[in-house]
């Protein structure tokens, strides 16, 4: 089979791989759409956190975003067959295990892999793992009626975690990013106001969405009114602009996304305010299936977040694309 194999950093290309042989828990996978996330790109463009710029020894085939058909199953597996259709994770085995291949064996456990409904189709299935990570994350961010949120970071996930608010929830939405084109998109899925960080402070423009400023005595700072921020940008900056739009007691600041750099973060803000800083990390098999029943109800469209389709010959320019955010957005192979 073909399959892209990541050597290192900004170093993958297209090889020819022996089919993966399956173990009696796992099933082998057709794979026919697979998505790009955000650790694929970490890892494409720094070799990862605890290797930076390492090449990979023997190369490495990435992808986890998966969707396709039941190939062939292990001797121990019950609930699927050849020919079923799935959506999942895919755990990766060293070297063979990753969805940017002709075909994946993936290893049945509680996070996966889900049948997918008719409704929906491979390619809106290979979105339904950063979609779970969305809901995980705005689970805990509890927003409720008549509440403001705001998201930093109109990528995948931070759209995502827009589509699930809307699908769920009462309460107003505001965007940030610094990528007027992913503002655009953020708009007809619902964000109420949006606010491009390049062309204003966007801790002011929260502000003053929210009602304008409340000073903290003693503290010699503005503070803002939302309820809730949801982190999905990731930048050394966002997590202390997030805290400083947050309202006073009973707030949430999110953390979704990874940092590529350590982020800073105003600890005197997060006592003076008393708001809770959560972690949010990766989903639960609930949400994942959740996420299956809002697509495929149609109470979510992931179709307007797939911005590029590429065939796994491709996946090298693939990469390269999503690797500019203003040209990209949710970026799939298809092999």
């Amino acid at each position: 089979m073909k399959a892209a194999v990541y050597h290192g950093p900004r170093d993958i290309r297209v090889e020819e791989l022996p089919v993966p042989a399956i173990a009696d828990d796992e099933v082998l996978v057709r794979v026919l759409a697979c998505g790009i996330s955000g650790a694929d790109l970490h890892l494409y463009r720094l070799g990862m956190f605890e290797a930076l710029g390492r090449p990979v020894e023997g190369g490495r085939v990435m992808g986890h975003e998966l969707a396709g058909e039941i190939a062939a199953v292990g001797a121990s597996v019950r609930d699927f067959k050849p020919g079923d259709r799935i959506a999942g994770l895919s755990l990766g085995r060293a070297g063979l295990g990753g969805g940017f291949a002709e075909y994946a064996a993936v290893r049945l456990t509680a996070r996966g892999p889900f049948h997918l409904p008719a409704e929906v189709s491979f390619e809106e299935g290979a979105t339904l793992e950063p979609l779970a990570t969305s809901i995980h994350a705005v689970d805990l961010a509890r927003p409720g009626r008549g509440e403001t949120v705001v998201v930093l970071g109109a990528g995948t996930i931070g759209l995502g975690c827009l589509q699930m608010i809307r699908a769920t929830s009462d309460c107003r939405v505001i965007v940030v990013d610094a990528s007027p084109w992913r503002l655009a998109i953020a708009q007809p899925l619902g964000a109420e106001s949006v606010v491009d960080l390049t062309a204003t402070d966007p801790v002011e423009a929260v502000i003053e969405l929210t009602g304008g400023a409340k000073p903290l005595e003693r503290f010699q700072v503005r503070s803002g009114n939302a309820d809730a921020v949801i982190d999905c940008a990731g930048a050394q900056a966002s997590p202390d602009q997030g805290l400083r739009m947050l309202k006073q007691a009973n707030a949430r600041l999110v953390l979704v996304a990874l940092f590529e750099r350590p982020p800073t973060l105003d600890f005197n803000q997060v006592v003076r305010k008393q708001v809770t800083v959560q972690g949010s990390w990766g989903w639960t098999g609930d949400d994942f299936r959740r996420g299956i029943e809002l697509v495929a109800g149609g109470r979510v469209d992931r179709k307007p977040l797939i911005s590029h389709q590429f065939s796994l010959a491709e996946t090298p320019r693939a990469f390269a694309i999503l690797d500019r955010p203003e040209a990209a957005l949710k970026v799939l192979v298809k092999p």
